[in-house]
């Protein structure tokens, strides 16, 4: 059978490494013509490696699923840069080798490297019967194009599941927030659930088969967890502590290749150590706890039931070491999870209690191409052939990029101060403008068809009150509204939208400013519900002046704990958004805005609520549960004013 060339789609490509744009590679299918048979079409767009500066420094990999078995016959790399030269920046040459990988995902059967000349298309001939095709470059520059040639001998049909619906749940622990355990108790009240930072080498001496900890007090001085945490449980709060390395310390143990989960064995070690501390399991052998010297054994408290290992392990701009890929990270929460299938005793969440809860690592965006990359490694890696985690987790904030015309228009500014971001800047929008629901759907649609019971987390959005255009995500002052403000709307509006599509917990970034609010310029430094209290003691955060948002939040809190989320209703007006909660005892509640961020307002606007008798809650600042007032009822219809602001109508 003659070969033929054979397209490659997007989403035939697994990401390896987790970085570049790979289908890059593949997108000139229909006009750079045939190489093989000599006929000749336009040059290929080269496409350099990008990001971040750590990149170049590593190979680039990737993995191509096709869509059935294929005699593959020949491969075809087109590689526009300059000839390698020692004295030259490595910048300015080029691919000089390529290794190919194919048959059986990680026990390749075909396995070759070839190299590559310049300004051309190269062509090696790679026979072999294959599903996958792996390629990597072990150069930092990658090629302009690439074609794989061959013939279909057998399809292969992929049993996609169908799409099941999620169940429901409480919004209980829904609100929630990015904290520390040296913010006030005012502030820590104001949520149900807390995101607390915790960077690993706080409670643990990582050394393997030896790894201790430390809780009550920690390795980070007088700081108690064991007390913190049973606070947070007795006052109804759900702690999920993200054990981060915001230290010195990489939970990379560097004992073997790091896709073995073997390599993440002290960190794993001390997650069995704090859930059969924390967790509910009391049939625990209490020679397998192992606590620093002066320390009190304990099991079975009870006090939490599920945390997330890393934070960001997907962030480049640390530098490779701290980066995970996702082969990298698949394994290491394989590990983290039950240890790797128990085939590690005493290591992991599951081991310690089953019923306790994981949540991944929370990912720098929302990347589904991440999350099929590491179901790709565990298809191969694990029996079950599943995720190890019980949550999907990731970060996202709303932002756009604004040229000078757009600053302009949205405010009079000196456009000059933007800090070194060159002619553009970006801005905070509201979740609508985001498109934050949108946002989730390949992620929950993945969910749906593959893992059904398991949740999705956001447990990082937010904006900054900072009002300088050096702030990236600034909910910058409009209409009416101050930035304080606006932050504190579109806080509310997002966790309105997230529990709409079922999003079970959803935590802003963060409890505090970084530092002074007038100051705090750059990413996320003034996002806090509270200032920076520049007159206080910096490990008490009780005295800090709360925002709008503090107190919105607080009141979100209130309004939706004892609620589940019913349905988005016809506003009527394509302006108002109009959401019906319904409470444990079946008592409605309406929240009802307008999604612009332009002044709107519908003055008297109609509600049908049916009968019975409701009162109104605004969200305003210094109210812990809002501005509160009854509202009458006539033919079973309430006229309210509605703005960019959110209002609650509650049945009594």
């Amino acid at each position: 059978m003659k070969p033929q060339k054979i397209r490659i789609t997007p989403d035939m490509i697994i990401n390896d490494m987790g970085i570049e744009r790979v289908e890059n590679f593949f997108n000139e299918f229909d006009i750079v013509g045939d190489p093989l048979y000599g006929i000749d079409g336009e040059k290929p767009v080269v496409h350099p490696r990008h990001d971040h500066w750590w990149i170049g420094q590593t190979d680039l990999s990737f993995t191509v699923e096709l869509d059935g078995i294929y005699q593959i016959t020949n491969i075809y790399i087109y590689n526009d840069y300059d000839e390698y030269k020692p004295e030259k920046d490595k910048a300015d040459y080029g691919v000089r080798k390529v290794r190919v990988k194919m048959g059986t995902p990680f026990s390749w059967e075909f396995n070759e490297e070839f190299g590559a000349e310049v300004r051309k298309w190269t062509g090696f001939e790679a026979k072999h019967e294959t599903q996958y095709i792996n390629f990597s470059f072990n150069n930092n520059q990658a090629p302009s194009e690439i074609i794989i040639y061959g013939y279909k001998v057998k399809d292969v049909i992929e049993e996609i599941p169908e799409r099941k619906e999620h169940k429901k749940k409480s919004l209980q622990h829904f609100v929630g927030m990015n904290a520390f355990i040296n913010d006030g108790n005012d502030v820590l009240r104001c949520v149900n659930y807390i995101r607390e930072y915790h960077p690993w080498t706080w409670s643990c001496t990582p050394d393997r088969e030896n790894t201790k900890i430390a809780m009550s007090p920690s390795f980070a001085g007088p700081w108690d967890f064991d007390d913190y945490y049973t606070k947070l449980h007795n006052w109804g709060i759900e702690c999920v502590p993200t054990y981060s390395t915001h230290s010195k310390r990489d939970p990379k143990d560097q004992v073997c290749d790091s896709t073995d989960p073997y390599n993440y064995y002290s960190y794993a070690a001390m997650l069995f150590q704090i859930v059969a501390r924390y967790g509910s399991n009391k049939d625990i052998d209490p020679d397998l706890i192992q606590v620093a010297e002066g320390q009190e054994k304990k099991i079975g408290l009870g006090v939490m039931n599920a945390l997330e290992p890393l934070n960001e392990p997907d962030g480049t701009w640390l530098g490779r070491i701290p980066y995970y890929s996702p082969f990298e990270h698949a394994a290491f929460l394989s590990m983290c999870y039950d240890g790797h299938e128990g085939k590690y005793k005493n290591v992991g969440v599951k081991q310690a209690d089953p019923n306790f809860m994981m949540s991944m690592s929370g990912g720098a965006g929302l990347h589904y191409g991440r999350l099929r990359a590491m179901q790709f490694w565990c298809k191969y890696n694990r029996k079950d052939g599943k995720l190890p985690f019980d949550v999907i987790n990731a970060h996202c904030y709303c932002g756009k990029k604004l040229d000078e015309e757009g600053i302009a228009k949205l405010a009079n500014v000196n456009t000059e101060d933007r800090g070194d971001q060159g002619q553009a800047v970006w801005v905070g929008i509201s979740p609508e403008e985001g498109n934050i629901v949108g946002a989730f759907d390949r992620i929950r649609e993945f969910r749906d068809r593959y893992y059904p019971d398991m949740e999705i987390w956001l447990t990082e959005f937010g904006w900054d009150t900072n009002q300088s255009y050096k702030t990236s995500t600034s909910a910058h002052a409009y209409a009416e509204y101050t930035g304080r403000q606006v932050q504190a709307m579109w806080l509310v509006r997002e966790y309105l939208l997230l529990s709409s599509i079922g999003i079970e917990k959803a935590a802003m970034y963060m409890s505090r400013d970084c530092g002074p609010e007038e100051t705090a310029i750059g990413k996320y430094g003034s996002s806090g519900l509270i200032r920076f209290p520049i007159e206080i003691d910096p490990t008490n955060v009780i005295q800090g002046n709360k925002k709008d948002s503090f107190y919105y939040v607080y009141t979100l809190k209130e309004m939706l704990k004892d609620c589940y989320f019913d349905s988005v209703l016809d506003s009527g007006n394509e302006n108002v958004m109009l959401f019906k909660y319904v409470t444990n005892e079946g008592k409605a509640k309406y929240a009802v805005w307008c999604k612009t961020s332009d002044g709107t307002k519908v003055p008297d606007y109609k509600l049908t609520v049916g009968e019975g008798e409701f009162k109104l809650v605004e969200f305003v600042n210094e109210a812990y549960a809002g501005k509160q007032s009854n509202l009458e009822v006539a033919d079973g219809i309430i006229t309210v004013n509605v703005s960019e602001n959110p209002i609650f109508v509650v049945e009594k």
